[in-house]
């Protein structure tokens, strides 16, 4: 489904990536993780499109994003951190606003799904400004998957949430990878295994490991901490 090949981004002198590589199919939910600076968020506006790269490719369902950005962008769903949000739309009306930038059909079926999916319903018409931020993180998700994207790539997707909200959006993130590729970058190391089959680590914008979390686990130390910091220290 995403192939990144040897993808590198510099700003002047400084290389935000440095020839990062990786695959995520239809089925895989990859925790991307790196302190801060190591590279992710650039990482991620380069895979979707959002910023160019210096050199490499990333390739969605066999497209190059460079060379068919309209067809490859629309396969995509995008969480970005401090995702944008109209504050004064309730979250059915900013639903609807998507479908309408994204040409949507049938798009009072879509926004009913995805409402009812996050658990939307008792706010779906109260101004965005006034929810918790839990809520609003939840109208966030809501958008990546308004158009049913195949690739779903979420930026600190729990961030606010509640316990029992972030056991229903891991449960939701579980429910949607039998038909979607999913990357979720955090930096809430207890997310890794409860969510993830796989996990990709970067520092100074390459790739210090990637494998599964019993793997990560089992090459280095007892906790997911310790593993952590010896990988990017």
């Amino acid at each position: 489904m995403l192939s990144v090949i040897d993808i590198s981004k510099n700003f002047g002198d400084f290389t935000a990536i440095n020839k990062l590589s990786f695959e995520v199919k239809v089925g895989d939910v990859m925790g991307f993780l790196g302190p801060n600076g190591a590279g992710k968020t650039t990482s991620m506006r380069v895979i979707t499109g959002y910023l160019k790269s210096d050199s490499g490719n990333v390739i969605i369902n066999n497209k190059d994003i460079e060379i068919d950005p309209i067809h490859t962008k629309s396969m995509i769903g995008y969480l970005p951190e401090g995702v944008p949000l109209y504050l004064d739309f309730s979250p059915y009306l900013y639903l609807d606003y998507v479908c309408q930038v994204r040409n949507i059909k049938n798009s009072k079926a879509a926004i009913k799904k995805v409402i009812n999916d996050l658990q939307l319903e008792e706010v779906k018409d109260v101004p965005i400004e006034t929810l918790s931020k839990g809520f609003k993180r939840r109208v966030g998700i809501a958008q990546a998957l308004i158009h049913n994207p195949k690739l779903l790539i979420l930026d600190e997707p729990t961030d606010g949430l509640d316990p029992l909200q972030k056991f229903e959006v891991r449960k939701l993130i579980k429910k949607l990878s039998k038909t979607k590729a999913i990357i979720i970058s955090t930096h809430i190391l207890d997310e890794v295994p409860e969510v993830c089959n796989k996990c990709l680590i970067i520092n100074d914008g390459q790739k210090v490991f990637e494998g599964t979390p019993a793997q990560l686990k089992k090459k280095i130390g007892k906790s997911l901490d310790e593993k952590f910091r010896k990988l990017v220290s």
